[in-house]
Order: C-alpha cells, then sequence, then structure tokens
C-alpha cells in the first residue's frame, strides 16, 4: 500500500502528501472529519478515511478504476474536486465504500500542473481539537494581528505628540479654576489700580499656586505658567532708593532659593511713574526658573512684585511681565492718607519733624494698624535711637530734653521716667500713664524757642530712623 497520501476536507482544503504514519496520527488525535477524504498515491478513487486505516499497512489498493489519480497529466481543479457521489462515500463505512468517477477534462483545457506539493498542514497547537488552521487563514490572522499592531503604534505616537499640549491645558484649566473673574482691579487697600492685560489673572487667596504671605495681590498667567504676587512694606533703611529695597528684598529671597543669581537690573515703566525691575534665575525641584522682580514706592511704602517662571518659556515671560507693569498705576492715596494724618497729628507729636512723622503713619498704615498709636510710636522709636547716635549728637538731646522736664516736680519725674522705660522695652501700658507722659513731652517741646525745637525735630527724627535698624 502507498506512504503517500493527499486529504480533502468537507470545506475544500486539501493538505498532502502526507505518509501514513502523519495520517494516522492525525485522525487519532480527532482532527480529520469523519467525512474527510483521502486519495493514496496510486490508487484510482477517493476513500474515506477509515476505509484506508482499516486496511493493512501491506494491504493492495482496489482494483476498480473509475477515475485516475491526479498527476501531472490531469487538472489540479479535477483531480482535487470530489463529487456529490464521493462526499457520500466520506460518511459510508470502509466495506461499502464505492469507486467514485472523476469527470475528465475538457478537450482544451490545460492539463498540465506544475505546482509543487503542497506541504503539510500546520495544525493548531491549542483550541478546538481536531481545528485544522489552513495557511490562508495563517496569512490573515497575521494581516489582522499586524494592522491592529499599527494601528496601537499610531495611537501611541499620536498620543506622545499629543501630551504635551493635553498636560498645559489640564494645567490652564487648573489655574482658571482659582482665578478672579475681575479684569480691573481697584480696592483702596492695593495702593494702587491694575487694569490686567490679557493673558494674567488675579488669583484667589486660597489658591495652591502663590502661597506668598501678606501678599496684597496674587497672579499668574497660565499661558506660560508663570505666577506672581505683590507686597508692600515700609523700610527706612531703602528710603528713596528703590535699588536698596531690590538688595533687601533678593536676600530675603535667598533662604528659599539657595541657588538665586541675578541677571541684572533695569528702569520700568508703571502706568503712573516707573520703578525698577531686577531678573534672576534659580533652580527648584529639578526645574531651571527665571524670575523678574519689580519694585516702586508709594510714600514711604515700597510695593515689590515678585514673579516667576519656567526659564524654557525665554522672553515671553519677560514681555508678559512689564506689560503687567504698565496696567498697574500706583494711586497715591496712601501717600495722600499719610499726609492728611501727618497735618493732624503734627500737634500731638512736636518732637518729630515732619517727614519722620510721615514715616511713622506710613508705617502702621501699611501694617493695617490704627493711627492711635502714633504718639506712642513716637516716644519708643526716639528714646531707642538715641543710643544710635553719636556721643554729642545724644548728649545734645539729653540738654534739650532736661529742660522739657524741668516744670516737671521730682516725684512725678520718676513716676514718668519708670513708664518711658516700660514704653521703650515694648510692654503694655496703661493709657493714662501714656496720656501723662504725652502730655508733658507736647508741653515742654512747645515751650522751647523755635530755634531749639527746630533742633530736637532733627535730632528726634534721626534717632527714630536709627531706631528702625536696631535689632
Amino acid at each position: 500500500m502507498a506512504d503517500s497520501y493527499l486529504l480533502h476536507l468537507p470545506d475544500g482544503t486539501e493538505y498532502g502528501p502526507v505518509d501514513r504514519a502523519t495520517l494516522e496520527t492525525w485522525h487519532r488525535e480527532g482532527r480529520i472529519p469523519a467525512d474527510a477524504l483521502v486519495w493514496p498515491d496510486g490508487a484510482p478513487e477517493w476513500l474515506t478515511v477509515d476505509s484506508i486505516l482499516s486496511r493493512p499497512v501491506n494491504a493492495p489498493e482496489p482494483a476498480t478504476v473509475t477515475a485516475a489519480r491526479p498527476s501531472a497529466a490531469s487538472p489540479a481543479g479535477a483531480a482535487r474536486t470530489p463529487t456529490a457521489s464521493a462526499r457520500s462515500v466520506a460518511s459510508a463505512s470502509p466495506s461499502a465504500a464505492k469507486a467514485i468517477p472523476i469527470p475528465a477534462p475538457a478537450p482544451d483545457e490545460d492539463t498540465s500542473d506544475t505546482r509543487p506539493p503542497e506541504p503539510a498542514p500546520r495544525l493548531a497547537p491549542h483550541g478546538r481539537r481536531g481545528a485544522v488552521i489552513p495557511a490562508a487563514h495563517t496569512r490573515a490572522i497575521v494581516l489582522v494581528g499586524g494592522g491592529v499592531l499599527l494601528v496601537l503604534v499610531l495611537l501611541g505616537g499620536l498620543l506622545a505628540v499629543m501630551r504635551p499640549f493635553i498636560e498645559k491645558r489640564r494645567a490652564i484649566a487648573g489655574i482658571q479654576r482659582h482665578a478672579l473673574a475681575d479684569r480691573r482691579l481697584a480696592d483702596p487697600s492695593l495702593g494702587f489700580v491694575v487694569d490686567l492685560p490679557p493673558g494674567w489673572v488675579a488669583l484667589r487667596e486660597d489658591n495652591p499656586f502663590v502661597v506668598t504671605r501678606g501678599a496684597l495681590l496674587r497672579l499668574a498667567h497660565p499661558g506660560i505658567q508663570a505666577f506672581g504676587a505683590v507686597r508692600v512694606k515700609t523700610d527706612p533703611e531703602a528710603i528713596a532708593d528703590l535699588d536698596r529695597q531690590i538688595d533687601a528684598l533678593l536676600q530675603e529671597q535667598l533662604p528659599a532659593r539657595p541657588s538665586l543669581r541675578e541677571e541684572g537690573r533695569a528702569d520700568v515703566q508703571l502706568g503712573r511713574g516707573q520703578g525698577r525691575l531686577a531678573r534672576t534665575t534659580w533652580e527648584e525641584d529639578g526645574q531651571q526658573l527665571q524670575g523678574l522682580l519689580a519694585v516702586w514706592a508709594d510714600g514711604y511704602d515700597y510695593y515689590s512684585l515678585d514673579a516667576w517662571a519656567p526659564l524654557a518659556v525665554g522672553d515671553s515671560f519677560a514681555a508678559a511681565l512689564e506689560e503687567l507693569l504698565r496696567g498697574i498705576a500706583p494711586s497715591g492715596q496712601l501717600a495722600a492718607r499719610v499726609d492728611e494724618a501727618a497735618e493732624r497729628l503734627a500737634g500731638e507729636v512736636p518732637e518729630l519733624p515732619r517727614d519722620a512723622l510721615r514715616l511713622l503713619i506710613g508705617k502702621r498704615l501699611s501694617e493695617g494698624e490704627s493711627l492711635e498709636g502714633v504718639p506712642i510710636d513716637a516716644l519708643r522709636g526716639v528714646s531707642r535711637g538715641i543710643e544710635a547716635l553719636s556721643p554729642a549728637e545724644a548728649e545734645e538731646m539729653r540738654q534739650i530734653y532736661e529742660k522739657i522736664w524741668a516744670p516737671v516736680s521730682e516725684e512725678e519725674r520718676e513716676n514718668l521716667a519708670r513708664v518711658l522705660a516700660l514704653v521703650k522695652e515694648g510692654h503694655a501700658v496703661p493709657a493714662p500713664y501714656v496720656q501723662a507722659l504725652r502730655d508733658v513731652v507736647k508741653t515742654g517741646v512747645v515751650a522751647l524757642p523755635a530755634e531749639e525745637r527746630a533742633r530736637l525735630q532733627e535730632l528726634s527724627g534721626r534717632a527714630l530712623e536709627k531706631s528702625f535698624l536696631l535689632p
């Protein structure tokens, strides 16, 4: 019996040639349907699998010849296409198998078949028992899988390209959730009016982006991830000197920004008046940042706008900040309030010159305190500052104050001296005692000759400024 077989499945798929051992293995594993047909090499007809495998290995093939076995002289379609009667043989028992007639090729058909024998089928290692995956199906699966993989790769690339844009939009939306609706801020407590240019927003106090303590205003430019805070303070050491004020502010920033480096300074135009601007860079949490520190004055109050942004945004940050500064117009209201209060309190604190009195008033206003404490601040500041004067100036002041205290009894002078010591050390003193001390000083200063009173005011103003520099 031949050891080479062609296998024809019910769906028309053919495999082979295969040897008998392979055929037996597939049949034993249940991979060959019962109605499959087999054409042994040299046999006259298609036979059922059972009729082939039920014969001994060396048994002769049937003698009846009703159709030629597929050969090089017969067309592939005719040789491998079973008729309906052939299919019926697949369901019969081996003993009932009949010869299956194979139609002869047409006279004009090309009966040559030069195709090489098909390789043995690739059987699926897993899945439904008996399933055989044809080569055509395998190619289809590979093509579909490749297409899916290509789509996934394209989607991954698109996501990688879009990720920065998506993250930026998400960051902008997060900032906008904490933004105020106002585009013009003119609260009298600010001391300036600001018209926010496009791109800038004012942030609520509870925002998580600008947590600067004591800030009057918190700002953000979501498009370039820039933030800023406006603060105000009174600093006698930097009176009328914006660069000295910048120096002091940069020193304050160093603990939080150890790598801070100044890149330069320049004048900057505000909506009303001018200021000074310092450029800085530093590194924070592995990110390179750039900063712009703008300073301007209103009376004795100094305003600072500390702003920062990623270094990667380049010059767009400086351009956006300068546009913001042109929208800021110092109202001059604080200076006007200081002047009005100094005019009103000059008679209550005659020992101070007008500039020194304005300094005290401006300091209390910037700290949100009432002006009722200005007279006691004057006593405390002058008494502390005398120690910072030159010995000659300090002695001159003591001689003038001897004349002020002269009309007071010795007992009252001792009591008031104890009150002044408590005031100088910053202790709380009952208002009646403070008022008694103020009345004595006020009466004594007014009684001095004009020239001597002017000299006392000059020395007292100098002592007051020195007191602000003491620890």
